[in-house]
């Protein structure tokens, strides 16, 4: 047998599977809680439902997460800080939000003059940055770096600055150029703020698996899945920690696709904090022809054709000043899962629930500490005393307000809920699926305590709240996917997005799914793609949402943990293009060929065009492998080889312009013997 260890660490599971990749097949498999406090120990509990034995005998693993994702969505990484070289304000005031940076002052600005070729015509002023750079950054958590055209010079400015602000603040830098080649400055400026932010989080997702794997004498080379669906090595995914930004989305596609054995269909993976979707055609997950876009930020971070939305079994239940349900975007731990670990907190909340029946606030959520390093942080004083007090357990919202002396509603937690270090507890689907007996893990108590308040303050029955939530999330599943596939089908929508006309048509169908008879105008969609349904709650949303779109609904063997086969079923990859263009003349020699081909600023020309494409050819095979070795490939690889047309309209049809040579190298997780110069 060749066995690989999937483990994959969401919102709010850890999931880990033991693969065997001759059979292919799952041989055991597991679910833990993630433990936000110490990832280790989810990790752990999720490994010991695995065979130890086997588990020593793995030679690799793969890994995932939806940390970054999460945290991106919920706006709660780690706190970084811009500095800008050759950009102004004005230059981020007029183009600045379309790339995630709303707030021009929250941004620093040391001026310079370089060329576009980057050539540097006058350098910062070194002295000021120094006497500056404790000020500027005292109240974040790390740093990130953009010079508008430090990918033409190396980032040489961009690293003099980061060891500048290294010495002086001793705090983690990111330096844009070293992430990425594009040329649009403000989206390696979002990709740099998002790598600084994310870097604690994977961090410690991998040292929590290498401390798990250690403790459990497990010695399997690590690998991580990056946005793209392809893995990345141990290393690499410790600099790069904006590339695990779909990570588990690419994952779930990976596994949902590997389970269902199905070239084309509609994977959702319904988890913990969000729903992802992606289209898999011929067997493999399509990407998306440009940066992905997470929240607000717009990355140069290459990834699925994907939406990922905060919905999940911990979405937080609440309601508006109107009494209307409303389901997430936040997401917050489970009253059943929190009782079941401070089991004191059920009479206090049964308490409150019968003292005050009803109320405009969440009077049912608690708060609960969850970073342990908070005294090393800036906060306000308000803020630590708050911190103090949850060092002894969690309070609910009336506890912290009296334990503070103010009012209920001059409790302000949003910035130390941004940063993680706490985290709040209430109604979630989570809960209604204990009380309906879906899902009855934990602690069913709180659940009904705390879904009796909601249906109070509603003026609605508990049974009336419980259905009102699934039929909910089911409604949100439809939408979600209807717009996908629009998307896909029209890249219309996708540039324009949904007006207020398609949304009400997409509304119509929902609310007409159970109406069997003839209508005078037809006008529901209907998709012939399979929906494949992933992640542990999918089995009581997807059903109702496949049938309003009339599509088939499929629900594969071990859906639960499809994240964690995902991570061991993918390849690693790199992929690189160069256009060849004809009638190309040398200026020293006009005599010399007609096709010109440029890389890695070296341009050469060619009389024969087969001559142009095998040099490059080998160029692009070189360099992607090298990416490869870079990332933590240790296997034999193998070249893919396309060769496309570029051809524009004219009068007489179409001419061609240009040809497109792109290689891609690959190798997967069982391969082990010396590279192969295998062309496709």
């Amino acid at each position: 047998m060749k066995l690989a260890i999937g483990i994959d660490t969401g919102g709010t599971c850890t999931d880990a599977v033991l693969y065997d990749f001759d059979s292919q097949k799952i041989i055991s498999h597991n679910k833990a809680l993630t433990t936000y406090d110490d990832l280790t120990c989810g990790i752990l509990e999720a490994l010991d439902g695995l065979d130890p034995e086997l588990c020593r005998q793995a030679s690799v693993a793969g890994l995932s997460t939806t940390l970054s994702t999460n945290a991106c969505v919920e706006g709660k990484f780690r706190r970084p800080r811009l500095l800008l070289m050759g950009i102004d304000r004005k230059g981020i005031q007029r183009f600045g939000a379309d790339y995630g940076f709303t707030d021009p002052d929250d941004i620093r600005y040391l001026p310079c003059k370089t060329t576009i070729t980057g050539q540097v015509l006058q350098e910062p002023d070194w002295d000021f940055l120094r006497s500056h750079a404790q000020e500027w950054f005292s109240d974040v958590e790390g740093c990130a770096i953009c010079e508008i055209y430090g990918t033409r010079n190396n980032g040489i400015l961009e690293k003099q600055a980061a060891q500048i602000i290294r010495e002086t603040t001793g705090l983690p830098v990111v330096c844009a150029s070293s992430l990425f080649s594009g040329l649009s400055s403000l989206e390696r400026a979002a990709s740099a703020v998002l790598n600084a932010g994310l870097l604690p989080l994977t961090r410690n997702f991998l040292d929590a698996v290498q401390t798990a794997f250690h403790d459990r004498d497990i010695h399997a080379e690590i690998f991580l899945v990056r946005s793209d669906s392809s893995l990345m090595g141990m290393q690499y995914s410790a600099e790069h920690a904006v590339e695990t930004l779909l990570s588990g989305p690419a994952a779930s596609a990976l596994g949902g696709s590997s389970l269902a054995g199905q070239a084309s269909a509609v994977i959702v993976d319904i988890g913990g904090t969000t729903t992802d979707i992606a289209l898999i055609e011929d067997h493999a997950p399509l990407l998306s022809e440009d940066g992905i876009r997470v929240g607000q930020w717009k990355t140069l971070v290459k990834g699925l054709f994907a939406s990922s939305f905060a919905l999940g079994g911990d979405s937080a239940v609440r309601w508006d000043k109107h009494c209307k349900l409303t389901l997430g975007p936040d997401r917050v731990i489970p009253l059943c899962v929190l009782a079941e670990r401070y089991p004191q907190i059920v009479p206090v909340l049964q308490e409150q629930v019968y003292r005050v029946p009803t109320h405009t606030l969440p009077l049912h959520e608690f708060l609960t500490l969850n970073r342990t390093d908070w005294r090393t942080l800036s906060l306000t004083e308000p803020e630590i005393r708050l911190c103090t007090l949850l060092e002894t357990g969690p309070l609910n919202l009336q506890q912290a307000a009296d334990a503070l002396e103010i009012d209920k509603y001059n409790l302000h937690t949003q910035a130390l809920e941004r940063s993680g270090v706490i985290l709040r507890s209430g109604l979630t689907p989570t809960d209604i699926m204990h009380i309906r007996g879906d899902y009855t893990r934990f602690c069913r108590e709180a659940s009904i305590a705390a879904a009796r308040f909601a249906a109070q303050s509603l003026q609605m029955s508990l049974e009336q709240l419980c259905s009102e939530i699934y039929t909910q999330v089911s409604h949100m599943v439809f939408i979600a996917v209807s717009k996908m596939l629009l998307e896909h089908t029209s890249p219309y929508y996708r540039k324009h997005g949904f007006d207020e006309g398609m949304e009400q048509l997409l509304e119509l169908q929902w609310n007409n799914r159970n109406n069997t008879e003839p209508s005078m105008l037809q006008y529901r969609f209907r998709s012939n793609a399979v929906l494949v349904g992933i992640g542990g709650p999918v089995h009581l949303f997807l059903p109702e949402a496949s049938r309003a779109l009339g599509a088939q609904c499929l629900i594969p063997d071990c859906a639960a943990v499809a994240n964690a086969v995902g991570a061991i079923t993918g390849q690693m990859m790199s992929s690189k293009s160069v256009e060849i263009r004809p009638h190309g003349l040398s200026p020293e020699d006009e005599e010399q060929g007609d096709f010109e081909a440029s890389y890695g600023g070296d341009t050469r020309f060619f009389t024969e065009e087969t001559d142009a494409i095998a040099w490059i050819t080998e160029e692009l095979r070189r360099d992607t492998a090298a990416d490869l070795r870079a990332q933590g490939a240790v296997g034999a690889l193998s070249f893919r080889v396309k060769q496309d047309d570029i051809t524009v309209p004219a009068y007489s049809g179409l001419i061609k312009i240009a040809t497109r040579i792109t290689v891609t190298a690959e190798t997967n997780l069982t391969l082990t013997t010396d590279e192969e110069n295998c062309y496709v």
